[in-house]
């Protein structure tokens, strides 16, 4: 279908507001620029209530945001973690998505606040989002959460350590992950060549351009470990015993093959997979589900798989 009128106008008036600013130039412009938009308290739901933790690492701490649906529990359990390139975006960018989210699966939501490129490199992002998913488990009590039942979650890159961390609680033998909802994220690596969506949509989206990628993959070093599955889960030997899955990939968006092609693998290799092209939504859509109707429809959606999944 056509790319959605929403979007088409949301991303006009964006273009009109671009036109008269100061283009970014650093990273840290970057940041400051995405924090103007989205962190924003406005429009946050509101939920029973909120904590902010942080779980002890070796290398300080990792700062986490638990939104809680209520008093009574223990309540299944939703590790989030947000996109952003591996480069931007953290904690309170992702806080109303989080609110929303909690709302609709009715689950403590844990937003992880991973470390950053260009200051981390890879795999920190990974064996944080492994640390909090320990934490999790080893402190469901604390959180009024039950611990056989977890799901992670994230968009873009956050989608990517979700697929990660479940590829190393697996294969680590750690705590049992139920559920998986990966959003646009890129977790096969393929080329240029192996993905349509990437030629056609690149530098034709209203997100992702390739100056960004090659910037991402220059700060993170992601790149020099393409092929390691810790990195692209999609290219793991084995992907057998994987959690269910919710595959959820825009429309318009070049890495939108990348992540069905890892749905498609996913489910040649035995595991319960949903995969959902979402019509007319570009890379980022859900960050925007109360802007998009569609958007907002699949954040119920994501609900509705949660509490199927984990119904008592």
């Amino acid at each position: 279908m056509p790319i959605d009128p929403q979007v088409l106008a949301h991303y006009e008036a964006k273009k009109a507001a671009a036109a008269s600013a100061t283009p970014a130039s650093t990273i840290d412009d970057i940041r400051k620029g995405v924090d103007a938009i989205y962190n924003d308290s406005k429009h946050w739901p509101p939920v029973a209530k909120t904590e902010d933790r942080t779980i002890p690492c070796f290398w300080g701490g990792l700062p986490v945001r638990v939104y809680h649906p209520g008093e009574e529990g223990p309540y299944p359990v939703l590790l989030y973690f947000h996109g952003g390139g591996f480069m931007i975006h953290n904690i309170a960018s992702h806080d109303s998505l989080c609110r929303a989210l909690c709302n609709e699966t009715g689950a403590v939501v844990v937003n992880v606040g991973y470390r950053l490129a260009p200051e981390a490199k890879w795999p920190a992002w990974n064996e944080d989002g492994y640390a909090a998913l320990e934490w999790v488990y080893d402190n469901a009590d604390l959180l009024n959460a039950d611990r056989t039942r977890i799901a992670l979650a994230g968009d873009s890159a956050g989608a990517m350590i979700s697929a990660s961390v479940s590829l190393m609680a697996r294969d680590r033998r750690g705590p049992k992950v139920g559920l998986q909802i990966l959003a646009y994220g890129a977790s096969c690596g393929l080329t240029e060549d192996e993905s349509e969506s990437f030629r056609t949509l690149v530098d034709n989206n209203y997100v992702l351009s390739r100056s960004f990628l090659s910037m991402m993959e220059s700060y993170s070093g992601a790149d020099a470990h393409r092929g390691d599955a810790y990195t692209n889960p999609g290219r793991a030997k084995d992907l057998s015993n994987m959690p269910k899955t919710f595959s959820l990939n825009a429309e318009y968006d070049p890495l939108r093959d990348d992540g069905e092609e890892f749905a498609r693998r996913l489910r040649a290799a035995g595991n319960d997979v949903i995969a959902w092209r979402v019509p007319g939504m570009m890379h980022g859509f859900l960050l925007l589900y109360d802007k998009f109707d569609t958007a907002g429809f699949a954040v119920k959606e994501i609900g509705r798989v949660f509490r199927e999944t984990f119904a008592e």
